[in-house]
């Protein structure tokens, strides 16, 4: 059981923040504005050279702030757990913002479900000229995420959808600060890999989508695959237990390679280094994956192709002849 002992769990909401000053004040009024009284809120500014810092001073004696040099979000993000001392961490990216009700919610779940080490929640995604759009999680209702014994195939939304207990969080120790890209999948990949947690299916946040953000807008494949590999690696490195789990991040990197018939040099680099030092069976593992994705992806395009094709030599329907005689026959 991992129950928690107070009625009324501290909540530590941890917000990084890196030359956000046009967006950081509505993330914090909105981790200020809970309806839920006991939280505490951590402000770490990793070096940035905007108004971001003046933003951040307004709030003196509300939000305890910790200015450092720019190191990446991960070395931000290990610095804010390092000052925290809730029982329940939440993150916030400086550029979203909670709903009123998302800590109340979330640590209700908590309390719900008192065997959940982390509970995560969609979040709905806003342009800043106002178009919504929409949600990208699954929206199919709540429930447990279990994956120690089983593939993972949960897409975990991203960091502002995100919640742990501390004792969870210690689990996996620090953020490598190596992963400047996707550092948050790190974080969601090893926790469900090791815990049990629960998904609220709820809209508690709103991502923020604008030009500096390109992931939470849909990065290409190929921006992604080798910041994926590092993921991957440190995975390998920091939980060793965990190697097969980080060959099928690979394997599935692989396996959009040889579709994309893509030969991209920082992918490549990647790839290098995870292959140097795997095992004998990590690399059949890793390759076999990657042949299995393919040829699944094969058939699945020649049964699209094959209805496409049956579809196309399908009769016209026949026309009505609207001259024939009895149509214009008079009585």
């Amino acid at each position: 059981m991992t129950q928690l002992k107070n009625t009324q769990p501290l909540v530590s909401i941890l917000v990084v923040n890196y030359n956000y000053g046009r967006f950081i004040a509505t993330a914090i009024d909105s981790a200020l504005s809970q309806t839920y009284p006991n939280t505490e809120i951590i402000v770490v500014d990793d070096g940035s050279t905007d108004n971001s810092r003046d933003v951040i001073d307004g709030y003196n004696g509300r939000v305890r702030k910790v200015y450092k040099k720019n190191g990446g979000q991960p070395s931000a993000t290990n610095v804010a757990f390092a000052a925290s001392s809730g029982d329940i961490i939440c993150l916030l990216d400086s550029d979203d913002y909670f709903e009123r009700d998302k800590i109340e919610k979330v640590v209700g779940c908590y309390q719900q479900h008192p065997d959940a080490w982390f509970v995560f929640h969609p979040l709905r995604r806003v342009h800043i000229n106002g178009t919504d759009h929409g949600i990208q999680e699954p929206m199919n209702g709540s429930r447990w995420l279990d994956y120690r014994r089983t593939t993972n195939k949960f897409a975990a939304p991203p960091t502002s959808g995100l919640s742990f207990l501390r004792s969870a969080w210690e689990t996996f120790g620090f953020m490598p600060e190596e992963l400047h890209i996707l550092g948050d999948n790190y974080i969601t990949f090893v926790i469900m890999a090791l815990k049990r947690g629960y998904y609220l299916c709820e809209p508690l946040a709103v991502l923020r989508l604008h030009g500096d953000n390109i992931f939470s807008m849909g990065a290409s494949q190929v921006s992604r695959l080798p910041a994926d590999v590092k993921v991957a690696l440190a995975m390998r490195r920091n939980f060793p237990e965990l190697a097969g789990k980080a060959d099928r991040l690979v394997a599935i990197t692989v396996a959009k390679c040889w579709m994309m018939k893509l030969n991209d040099r920082p992918t490549s680099i990647q790839l290098d280094s995870y292959l140097r030092d795997a095992s004998f069976v990590s690399k059949f593992r890793i390759y076999a994956g990657a042949a299995l994705r393919c040829g699944k992806q094969s058939i699945s395009n020649l049964a699209h192709d094959a209805k496409s094709r049956s579809a196309n030599d399908l009769p016209s329907p026949v026309q009505p002849n609207r001259s024939s005689g009895i149509q214009g026959a008079q009585k």
